[in-house]
């Protein structure tokens, strides 16, 4: 991993909350010499530190570290990224073992494995990042950008980061089996093991013959109503499936309102263009979220709030600038 993205980190000075105490770090030899490192509890300053440690007592020896097993719910980013960055260089596999947990920036060190197991009861997640107090602000905006490049260095499919920049660190998106194996991840278990929710999911969200509908009305209506983590899923999974794998994200600001949205847009099996829009203020905290559709000509909208349920029209004139015409 370049050094620059590391250095980007630190003049950042972005992360989650710290924890008061490092990883557990714990080595086992195999009976083929090799030699296995246990990581668990939250990711801190020098954790990266103790895991080249590690491999140096390893190879000093003449043994290598060849797996590291992964049980944590994230911490520190910068130190994630070390950690990876030592994992990727060192061509070490990863493993998130039988109801173990490896999220936020946990998941970027598993990501980094030269081979990447999982359990089918293994709980990989993803969100964005927050700064050190665990607030959204416009450098921890930064450091999630940051983040996506790189774990798209690292192979991870442009859907899965889709789901990473728009999550908020409030929240997190737990991967599928289906996930984890478009990322290259060998599952091992039983898949009876996956609870009910993820069982239920299609084999393949690129060919999701029911997108969620994104505006008021229709069969909508009856169906139970889908969280905003879901309805996001399925919209950057449609949008990857209409661009080569890759969903079609954007991110623009505009300074005479001191906003920014970022948005994930795609086609309806209605043919019309669609869109999910999260806009944030200066310091990075949510205004509001949308689900907007075009009418067929393009130069009108239909806009659904999702935090209130209300709803407007926007028209598009001339110079292509947009202006609400009914609530």
């Amino acid at each position: 991993m370049k050094a620059t993205l590391c250095a980007l980190w630190l003049s950042l000075g972005c992360g989650l909350v710290h924890p008061t105490l490092a990883a557990d770090f714990k080595s086992t030899a195999a009976k083929d010499g090799r030699v296995l490192v246990i990581l668990s509890g939250e990711i801190i300053e020098g954790d990266s530190d103790t895991l080249k440690a590690a491999i140096k007592s390893a190879n000093d020896v003449g043994k290598l570290v060849a797996n590291i097993r992964l049980n944590s719910e994230g911490g520190s980013l910068l130190e994630g990224i070390k950690l990876a960055d030592a994992v990727r260089f060192a061509k070490i596999s990863t493993n998130v073992g039988n109801n173990a947990t490896c999220a936020s920036a946990c998941f970027l060190i598993f990501a980094a494995g030269q081979t990447k197991f999982a359990n089918y009861t293994a709980r990989i997640g993803v969100h964005g990042a927050s700064d050190k107090t665990g607030s959204e602000t416009v450098q921890s905006g930064a450091a999630t950008v940051s983040m996506a490049r790189v774990a798209k260095d690292l192979g991870v499919p442009p859907a899965i980061i889709g789901r990473m920049v728009v999550t908020p660190p409030s929240e997190m998106v737990w991967l599928s089996p289906q996930d984890l194996q478009s990322m290259g991840v060998t599952m091992v278990g039983k898949p009876a093991q996956i609870p009910q929710i993820a069982a239920d999911q299609p084999v393949s969200r690129q060919t999701l013959d029911e997108p969620v509908q994104l505006v008021p009305g229709g069969a909508q209506a009856s169906r139970t109503v889908p969280t905003w983590n879901e309805v996001v899923e399925k919209a950057t999974s449609l949008s990857a499936s209409q661009n080569n794998g890759k969903a079609n994200f954007a991110r623009f600001c505009e300074p005479e309102r001191k906003t920014c949205t970022i948005a994930v847009t795609f086609t309806l099996r209605s043919g019309k263009d669609g869109f999910l829009k999260i806009v944030e203020d200066l310091n990075g905290k949510i205004i509001r979220r949308e689900t907007c559709e075009f009418n067929e000509f393009k130069d009108v909208r239909t806009c659904l709030n999702w935090d209130n349920g209300t709803s407007h029209r926007d028209m598009k004139n001339t110079k292509g600038e947009w202006h609400q015409v009914s609530d």
